[in-house]
């Protein structure tokens, strides 16, 4: 049974007050969370050149065509001078952004690390709670440093293209331990089947097992070859659990679709594996702690004494450090000193 067609106006408003935080986003957001209902998030992340808009585009046409309501965020870099950025990655998305159960959102990463946006997490839990059946993230693709995803996506897909470099690129120790699944897009250029072998020679040093769902016993391999404490949480550990996961490597193409249905059918095996084994909730917490903890901070940073020529503000700290007055370590227990001054101040006024 096909969904009503999405209030495109309604959920792009909704989206705009919380990325902007306007007065009324407060209890919009409260509601969200009340209502505590959570979908998958996809994240693709990669290189520039990689094609993941494009692919991206086919993979939420696909979902859609299968009655699902889908949200997709595309965030852009953003400039480091005025916070600006161009929102162009819906360009590439022509297919599913006119597909009725298909919303598209250009973000700014406004000088968010990592790749992402600060205001993401309350963005998926508000599309969330507007009925979407998942969410589907592209993050800046600025290189090898482009992981936050890892932390807030319950799968993650890792896009690579031929002529983008070596073999080295697939032995980086950060791209092969934040991967769900592993993509080698525009597989009709030449050398795709030498990037997806390279990929696939890596991850056997990593992973023991097949593509996909493994069941624990007898292996004729170095379960110590495959101990790396962040591979087992993510992933399950090959030696104890009652089953684990090994990436899988496709290949596709954006351009026609090719293999776009086998990475679809991919993502759904891994989300349901998360769920079976209670990876999911795991997940969750973990993304709703990192947020947090991110909220906890920006709070804390706001509270910066101005500079007024005080010993503890942070120019007269940068300065003293400088002249080699103090170290840097000094200097930032001193700033945080007077940070939880501050804090405790506007917390207990009649003190």
């Amino acid at each position: 049974m096909m969904k009503d067609e999405i209030d495109i106006r309604h959920v792009a408003r909704t989206l705009s007050l919380i990325e902007n935080r306007r007065a009324e986003s407060l209890d919009i957001l409260r509601r969200a969370y009340a209502n505590a209902r959570y979908i998958p998030v996809v994240g693709i992340t990669g290189p520039p050149g990689a094609g993941k808009s494009s692919l991206l585009d086919q993979i939420a046409f696909y979902y859609a065509e299968k009655g699902e309501r889908v949200a997709v965020l595309a965030i852009d870099p953003s400039s480091p001078y005025t916070g600006g950025a161009v929102l162009g990655d819906r360009f590439r998305m022509n297919r599913a952004s006119a597909h009725p159960h298909v919303f598209v959102r250009s973000l700014s990463s406004r000088g968010q690390v990592g790749g992402l946006s600060g205001a993401l997490q309350d963005l998926v839990t508000v599309i969330a709670a507007l009925n979407f059946d998942r969410v589907i993230v592209e993050t800046v693709g600025s290189g090898q440093s482009d992981i936050e995803v890892a932390r807030f996506a319950d799968c993650i897909i890792v896009v690579s293209v031929p002529g983008l470099g070596d073999q080295i690129q697939a032995a980086k120790a950060g791209i092969l331990e934040i991967g769900d699944l592993y993509v080698v897009n525009k597989c009709d250029l030449p050398g795709a089947d030498t990037v997806a072998g390279h990929l696939a020679a890596n991850l056997s040093l990593v992973y023991p097992g097949k593509p996909g769902v493994n069941e624990p016993g007898p292996m004729r391999i170095n379960l110590a070859l495959h101990a790396n404490a962040a591979v087992r949480q993510r992933h399950g550990n090959a030696a104890s659990d009652g089953s684990f996961w090994r990436p899988p490597v496709l290949r596709t193409s954006a351009n026609d679709g090719a293999g776009v249905e086998a990475l679809c059918v991919a993502v759904d095996a891994f989300l349901e594996w998360l769920r079976l084994t209670g990876r999911d909730a795991q997940r969750r917490t973990e993304r709703f702690q990192s947020h947090i903890l991110q909220l906890a901070s920006g709070r804390l940073l706001a509270q910066l004494p101005p500079d007024d020529g005080s010993p503890r503000a942070l120019p007269t700290l940068a300065q003293a450090v400088m002249q080699g007055g103090m170290t840097p370590d000094h200097a930032s227990e001193l700033l945080l000193d007077s940070l939880f001054h501050a804090w405790q101040q506007r917390c207990d006024p009649i003190s």
